[in-house]
């Protein structure tokens, strides 16, 4: 395959640099937390700790240490989602407000020492240290970006969406640790290469940790700070590599009308939402399925069967030359391939989450989930029944929360169980990215808030990736003019094809280094809402714009943000 030219792509532009405290330090990966109420990034490093940066300014708010006696290689935070700030509407909020918006900061670790560990966040005293030690002037580990935030959780920064971590009492004992060592889970007999949280909608509160020794081990908390192991996968004849569990899309039916009609009147600038439609958040493509990346060049799908009682592998994906490093699961409704006609409902109806993954053969690939004949026929009759007005797909359970009916074969409830249509499934490769890659590609991850894809690798570069409707579409397609809203006579959806364009690099990230990870991260810094202007809020600022974050063997965390063109781009398209 040949290797995309590099010369005429826009380049990243870097923001800030994140040093580690002490120096010879590799660090292996990053991860930020998602709420906005926890603006934290960790980091896991060779020298046994992890960093926890404040991405508000960027500074070094704690290191942890002690729990391992090996390099740490990955963490992840457990995510409670934001589904509370709904309740709190609903409660008494002088004796509900400190439980309803504390859930705990709850970090884990995988180590070379084969063991995972999980960690508790003191949330006041942390938070205190890091208002002192930016009275004082900063750390040696601050970030190096000229004209830095002056502060995390200054008193004129807008605090209505993050937790408030204010001690009032100021009664800390001086040897409490910032971080409590909740818990350590042992089991694999060799390094821990990756792990996962499950999304906050599953039935059950799960983790799962990969290891060199050909496992997947998934875990579930039966109770606070007690976990226990539910499946040990061996089906892999190499090294785990990575695991990655499948969330869902976010979104709601006024968000996809909004887009679509968007896209129909672009030029007329008419932006606004279709009336009547339901702005309740919803989750489409809802289903508790894990994938496994391994050294023997395969990905593996896994799920809980009810009627086995134990977890199975339901898919195994071949196409890959090479060891697979990373997967993930798409988290973004891209309308790229929707005639513009089509209507949000049958969009809700025909969208399914992709997976992509990226590998020592150097390159990186799409797959999507390919229907049974039966399956095919169901989503069809759907799909008419809405066109006749016969079916909605948005309903409201007990709890005021929005489910959607999602395409055969995921589920639309919140199950404790997977009953998939059949025992096993097909997933076939859609897509190969442009190769920019000439060194193994080691991590990816796709944006949940614009569909862009980011790849490191080997090689040092950082390359950015976006879905378009391909320009032999544009001209014949675009635009569905036989009132059929983008169907054929069979109810089935006509697609436009699409292609991936990369659309933003950095060569040399960590200059003559290699590049172990890279992630996108919220933006929590405000500092976009002073570039907009005082009419942009923090919730739009965090809507609209992500950092990149890459992790390197020089021992640096660098922070990345988008060329100016494509971020407005972006701001238009979603």
């Amino acid at each position: 395959m040949a290797t995309t030219s590099l010369e005429s792509i826009p380049q990243l532009t870097h923001h800030t640099t994140l040093h580690c405290p002490t120096t010879g330090t590799r660090t292996w990966s990053s991860a930020p937390h998602l709420s906005s109420r926890a603006p934290l990034l960790a980091t896991a490093t060779s020298d046994r700790s992890v960093n926890i940066w404040d991405m508000r300014s960027w500074r070094l708010l704690s290191t942890i240490a002690g729990g391992h006696k090996r390099s740490i290689r990955c963490v992840g935070w457990k995510d409670y989602g934001e589904k509370r700030k709904k309740r709190r509407k609903d409660v008494d909020m002088e004796d509900g407000e400190d439980e309803l918006r504390r859930d705990p900061v709850i970090l884990a670790s995988g180590s070379f020492d084969a063991n995972c560990g999980l960690w508790v966040w003191n949330q006041d005293k942390g938070l205190q240290q890091g208002r002192q030690k930016q009275r004082e002037g900063g750390s040696e580990s601050a970030s190096t970006r000229p004209g830095a935030v002056p502060g995390a959780f200054d008193d004129d920064d807008d605090m209505d969406q993050e937790q408030d971590f204010t001690n009032t009492a100021q009664e800390e004992e001086e040897d409490e640790e910032d971080w409590h060592f909740s818990t350590l889970l042992t089991g694999p007999d060799s390094e821990i290469k990756d792990l996962a949280f499950s999304p906050p909608h599953y039935g059950a509160n799960l983790l799962a940790t990969c290891s060199r020794d050909k496992s997947v081990w998934v875990w579930e908390e039966v109770e606070p700070e007690e976990w226990e192991t539910v499946a040990v996968l061996g089906e892999h004849a190499g090294d785990v590599k990575c695991v990655t569990w499948l969330a869902g899309a976010r979104t709601s039916r006024r968000e996809i009308s909004s887009r679509l009609r968007r896209r129909r009147t672009k030029d007329e600038g008419d932006t606004g939402p279709e009336t009547g439609d339901d702005d309740d958040e919803v989750i489409l493509g809802r289903r508790e399925l894990l994938a496994s990346g391994s050294y023997d060049d395969t990905i593996r799908l896994h799920h809980d069967d009810e009627a086995e009682g134990d977890w199975i592998t339901i898919a195994v994906l071949t196409g890959h030359d090479g060891t697979v490093w990373d997967v993930r699961f798409e988290s973004y409704v891209n309308l790229a391939s929707y005639p513009t006609e089509i209507t949000a409902e049958e969009v809700i109806v025909d969208w399914a989450p992709r997976l992509i993954s990226c590998s020592d053969d150097l390159t990186i690939k799409i797959w999507t989930k390919k229907l049974s004949e039966k399956e095919a026929d169901e989503k069809k009759m759907r799909i008419e029944e809405i066109r006749r007005g016969q079916r909605t797909t948005n309903t409201t359970d007990g709890n005021g929360d929005a489910t959607i009916a999602p395409p055969t074969g995921f589920s639309g409830r919140i199950p404790s169980t997977i009953r998939p249509p059949t025992s096993t499934e097909k997933w076939i490769e859609e897509a190969t990215l442009p190769a920019v890659h000439v060194r193994s590609i080691y991590a990816i991850d796709w944006s949940a808030k614009t569909g862009l894809v980011v790849s490191c690798g080997g090689d040092g570069v950082l390359a950015v990736y976006k879905e378009v409707t391909a320009d032999s579409a544009q001209k014949d397609t675009d635009v569905v003019m036989d009132g059929t809203n983008g169907q054929d006579d069979e109810g089935d959806i006509k697609k436009l094809p699409t292609e991936w364009k990369v659309v933003a690099i950095v060569e040399a990230a960590h200059d003559e280094y290699e590049v172990n990870h890279v992630c996108w991260a919220p933006k929590r810094d405000g500092k976009r809402r002073e570039e907009l202007g005082a009419g942009a809020s923090l919730d739009d600022d965090d809507d609209q714009e992500e950092y990149i974050v890459s992790t390197g063997d020089d021992g640096q965390v660098k922070v990345w943000k988008l060329p100016e063109d494509l971020f407005k781009e972006l701001r238009s398209d979603t």
